[in-house]
């Protein structure tokens, strides 16, 4: 195969990473603006008061699955390399039910740091009690967002690492934006 061939190969594999962590982004920010787009913030700041805890826990473990999903993808390329080929999907029976045990499995592989992952079990609680729980707190709100954040940044990390490991044989490392 020559190196322009790979690097198209791993470019292939890179693209569909990217953009699953730019939807990861434009969710976080979706939830984080009150479920809306943020286009006016007085808005967005009377839908997130408006929210319920249970609206907040079940977006912060959407952000979760969709987390989940990205570093099973990244695990598998990591592993399969130019050759992985189209995401196959991901099969029921295989399914990590956090991402903060697709971390701690695909962490040391893809070269994720730990700290990563306590921030998801921490996150995993709170989506717990928001879900499960009877009263919103008073800081909900801004847990939320910073939650959001959160997702987002580990999203990031995780195309960062793919692209760390890809670029060291000859693929092509590109952004998330």
């Amino acid at each position: 195969m020559s190196g322009a061939t790979a690097r198209s190969a791993s470019l292939a594999q890179m693209v569909p990473i990217a953009g699953q962590v730019a939807r990861i982004e434009r969710a976080a920010a979706f939830l984080s603006n009150g479920m809306s787009l943020g286009r006016c913030p007085e808005a967005a700041d009377d839908r997130r008061r408006a929210m319920p805890a249970k609206m907040i826990g079940n977006g912060l473990r959407e952000l979760d699955l969709f987390l989940t999903d990205l570093i099973a993808e990244a695990r598998r390329i990591d592993r399969l390399g130019a050759g992985a080929g189209d995401d196959p999907g991901v099969r029921p029976g295989s399914r990590l039910s956090s991402a903060a045990e697709a971390w701690h499995r695909a962490g040391p592989q893809l070269g994720l740091k730990g700290e990563g992952r306590m921030v998801l079990r921490g996150l995993r609680a709170a989506q717990n009690r928001l879900c499960f729980g009877r009263l919103r707190r008073a800081d909900s709100e801004a847990a939320m967002q910073r939650a959001c954040a959160d997702y987002a940044r580990l999203a990031g990390d995780v195309l960062a690492a793919v692209q760390a490991r890809r670029s060291g044989d000859g693929g092509l490392a590109i952004t998330a934006r």
